[in-house]
C-alpha cells in the first residue's frame, strides 16, 4: 500500500474512531490492568513523599491493532510528565506528545487523596463516572 493511501486511510479511521465494543477488540487486547496498576503508582508514590502525581482517566484512541477504537484509559502525570506502567509497559513521555498520539481531549484529573476516596467509596479502581 502505497504511504499516501495508509496516510489516508490512517486519517479515516482517526475521524470515524468508534467507541470501544468487546467483539471489536482482539482477545489479547481486552483486559488490561491501567486502571489498578495507575491508582496503586499514586497511592504508593503518595507514601513515599512524591504529592505530586496525579491519577488521570480519560478517553484515548487506540493504535495498532485497536486503531481508530476509542477505549477508556489511566495512567499517571507528574508535573508536565506522563507515566504509563500498565500491561508491563514503562512510558515516560512528556505530556503535550502523549495527549497527542492518544488524541486525548477530555480527562478526569484526581490527587492521591481523591484517589482513596474514590477507591473506598466505589470499591474499585476506576473508571468513576
Amino acid at each position: 500500500m502505497g504511504w499516501y493511501r495508509e496516510l489516508r486511510l490512517k486519517s479515516t479511521l482517526k475521524k470515524n474512531a468508534k467507541t470501544i465494543c468487546e467483539n471489536e477488540v482482539p482477545e489479547e487486547n481486552k483486559g488490561g490492568n491501567c486502571f489498578e496498576v495507575a491508582a496503586r503508582y499514586v497511592i504508593d508514590n503518595k507514601l513515599f513523599g512524591n504529592k505530586n502525581l496525579k491519577l488521570v482517566h480519560g478517553v484515548v484512541i487506540g493504535q495498532g491493532v485497536i486503531a481508530g477504537i476509542k477505549y477508556d484509559h489511566a495512567w499517571v502525570e507528574d508535573g508536565d510528565v506522563v507515566l504509563d506502567f500498565s500491561d508491563n509497559k514503562s512510558i515516560k513521555l512528556p505530556k503535550f506528545l502523549y495527549y497527542a498520539l492518544g488524541k486525548i481531549n477530555a480527562v478526569s484529573v484526581y490527587s492521591p487523596e481523591i484517589v482513596r476516596k474514590k477507591m473506598l467509596k466505589y470499591q474499585h479502581y476506576g473508571p468513576w463516572k
